[in-house]
């Protein structure tokens, strides 16, 4: 065992000494590998931002295992009832969804567009009757003071969380909680102004656009016999199909249509914005990590041609090897490990040129811009994480192996009495 380990390092040692006699051609090879992981990386990197980017999108909408149904209109007959019908749900129809052990949170929701002002400044913007438990599923984040509690719901307080563009261009930098402002001529309390986010998906208008406020104050500015919006969160997120099947049956039965119509209640959610984002970013990923693998599968096809060059200029010295008795195993090998050494020299260089190449091109333009993000969460911060730098490597070790398998087996088998006649 120990004699085999002493032949294969003489076999390394003879690896190393070939690539240092030919150290600009070997430098070249590296540089087109380099060139090629560096490709490899920064777009698979890419890749992973934009995924980032757009989950920070979603997750700005609505928090995890959360649906929102809008009331629609039947298209099967059921209960006596025609098609055609339209589904409206009023506040004491979604009450039964307190009997639903797997929902976790629900919350109606009423909205109006209606003038909001404070001293001289007016606007319209879009009014919110919600619960408490909004706050959570749709993620509203307090820069200031609070959202709506259970106590304002229950004394039906007129009490307001305004959204971030709302209290800016209300107050501007002046804080908003305490102060009163109006909706419709009526006086609300600022008790909470939302932080800024980034919101890809909305309903009506942007949260950042709108006011909230309790569910049951809403009556006192419109009707709210029927409820514009049901939300509700699963307590898993891997149970959103079955508690929706759930709340489906439920409001079937109570509303006299029919569960499986899928048009009597749209039902759009985290599960949905994954499946959408999922597949978008899926198909760029292919399409990126096709271009890079292209790009270092030519960086392969340089080291493979430099070698057959090498193999081709030191064939009296393989004939003079063999012919001392040098086996097909041994110069075989001598050969992988000259293209391995290379391909993987080239790899580690291009692997810390990538690192450098992130940090100093991260973050990209993306979403802040269109959204109106001072904070640029929503832009692309290119990612390298252990699984990229996995798939990178995987794809080395194949280009490596390839590009100098070919090289050492025509070496490995030419015949010495002919390869000490070459000229």
């Amino acid at each position: 065992m120990r004699g085999r380990f002493r032949i294969v390092g003489e076999i390394g040692r003879e690896a190393v000494v070939g690539l240092v006699r030919n150290r600009v051609r070997a430098g070249l090879s590296m540089l087109g590998i380099s060139w090629g992981i560096v490709s490899v990386v920064v777009l698979l990197a890419y890749g992973e931002g934009f995924n980032q980017a757009i989950q920070r999108g979603f997750q700005g909408a609505f928090g995890d295992g959360v649906s929102i149904v809008f009331a629609g209109q039947t298209s099967m007959q059921a209960g006596g009832e025609r098609a055609g019908r339209a589904i409206r749900f009023r506040l004491t129809d979604l009450e039964i969804l307190d009997e639903m052990p797997l929902i976790k949170h629900w919350s109606p929701e009423y909205m109006r567009d209606l003038p909001v002002s404070w001293g001289t400044r007016l606007a319209s913007y879009r009014a919110r009757g919600v619960a408490p438990s909004y706050e959570t599923m749709r993620t509203q984040p307090a820069a200031a003071g609070r959202f709506i509690d259970a106590e304002d719901v229950r004394l039906q307080r007129r009490v307001v969380f305004l959204g971030s563009t709302v209290a800016l261009k209300l107050f501007g930098n002046l804080p908003a909680v305490g102060e009163t402002v109006r909706i419709q001529g009526m006086a609300f309390e600022v008790i909470g102004v939302q932080k800024e986010k980034v919101q890809l998906s909305s309903y009506g208008r942007p949260d950042k656009e709108s006011v909230f406020i309790p569910y049951t104050t809403a009556g006192q500015l419109w009707n709210t016999e029927f409820v514009n919006v049901l939300i509700y969160q699963a307590v898993d997120p891997t149970m959103d199909a079955r508690v929706t099947r759930q709340v489906r049956e439920a409001l079937g039965k109570r509303l006299r249509f029919n569960p499986a119509d899928e048009r009597a209640l749209n039902v759009f959610g985290s599960a949905e914005s994954q499946e959408i984002v999922g597949g978008i970013v899926l198909g760029l990923k292919l399409v990126l990590t096709f271009i890079g693998v292209l790009t270092l599968a030519i960086g392969g096809v340089g080291v493979m041609n430099i070698m057959f060059v090498s193999v081709t200029e030191r064939t009296r010295e393989i004939g003079l090897r063999k012919a001392l008795g040098a086996r097909k195993g041994s110069i075989l090998l001598q050969f992988m490990l000259e293209g391995l050494a290379t391909t993987f020299a080239g790899g580690a260089a291009g692997v810390a040129i990538s690192y450098a190449l992130v940090w100093l091109i991260s973050p990209r333009p993306f979403l802040s811009e269109l959204l109106d993000d001072a904070t640029r969460t929503a832009d692309i911060y290119l990612l390298l994480t252990a699984e990229l730098v996995g798939i990178c490597a995987g794809i080395l070790i194949f280009v490596g192996m390839i590009s100098s398998f070919l090289p050492a087996l025509r070496a490995a088998r030419l015949d010495p009495i002919e390869a000490l006649r070459y000229e």
